[in-house]
């Protein structure tokens, strides 16, 4: 896989090249684009966007194609959803070489559902782009759950953990954090092992899920059990709320 960005890349940014901004558009919603993610969209000559296969639609791309400039370039970058770590690099390779083709006619922005530099593609094409590399923070799919299930997040001294669903040992070790807020990204890849853990630590009460986040369909289910767990689709996140008599003694708001 490509090196991840850094500011040093700054320093030896081909001068010649436009600059790449990653771009966090939200969960979704049209209305939770940043008003200075609108700006770069509209100053850059092209956007590029992540699809999972070759004609499909993104709704990274349409969250922000109300405030896309007439003659804007777009540049579709093949996004498989595999774990097949080769064609990831594969693919990885060729969409940083097609954004650093497109950088050479003026700067250009890659959209990223939720926030950029948090479980994005992103992170995987900056490293090796020519020119500056910049970051514009979006709206992750975290604080989006708790606003839709209209919830604080965590409060006083609650610690707070963020678990891909394959990470069957990270699920164990937050589930033995007391009081921990826990939110599991990803759940289509949870494993039977995993609901186990959920099951035997007797959470699912306090367990709700979000499931498609800024978009017309979007609903949270509270409580969920392991039975709808089990068949949420791709966009949704689970979120293990913090045990009532944590957040109490806490003595926060």
């Amino acid at each position: 896989m490509s090196k991840k960005p850094t500011f040093e890349q700054e320093s030896r940014a081909d001068p010649e090249t436009g600059t790449l901004y990653g771009v966090g558009v939200g969960p979704g919603d049209p209305g939770l684009v940043t008003v200075r993610a609108v700006e770069i969209i509209q100053s850059v000559v092209t956007v590029a966007y992540p699809v999972h296969r070759q004609g499909a639609g993104s709704r990274a791309l349409e969250a922000v194609r109300r405030y896309l400039r007439d003659g804007t370039a777009l540049l579709p970058l093949l996004m498989p959803m595999t774990r097949d770590r080769e064609r990831l690099r594969q693919a990885h390779a060729a969409a940083a070489a097609e954004l650093a083709a497109a950088g050479g006619s003026g700067s250009v922005a890659y959209l990223s559902l939720g926030d950029p530099l948090f479980y994005s593609t992103f992170a995987y094409l900056a490293g090796g782009y020519p020119g500056s590399v910049r970051m514009i923070s979006g709206v992750s799919a975290v604080s989006a759950t708790a606003a839709a299930a209209g919830l604080p997040l965590a409060t006083g001294d609650t610690p707070m953990v963020v678990v891909s669903g394959a990470d069957t040992a990270g699920l164990r070790a937050a589930l033995g954090m007391a009081g921990a807020s826990i939110i599991i990204i990803k759940p289509r890849a949870l494993k039977a092992a995993a609901f186990d853990l959920l099951d035997a630590a007797g959470v699912w009460q306090r367990t709700c899920a979000a499931v498609e986040l800024g978009g017309e369909d979007e609903r949270v289910i509270n409580p969920l059990d392991r039975r709808e767990a089990e068949r949420l689709p791709y966009f949704a996140v689970i979120w293990v709320q913090p045990p009532v008599e944590t957040e109490e003694a806490s003595g926060s708001a």
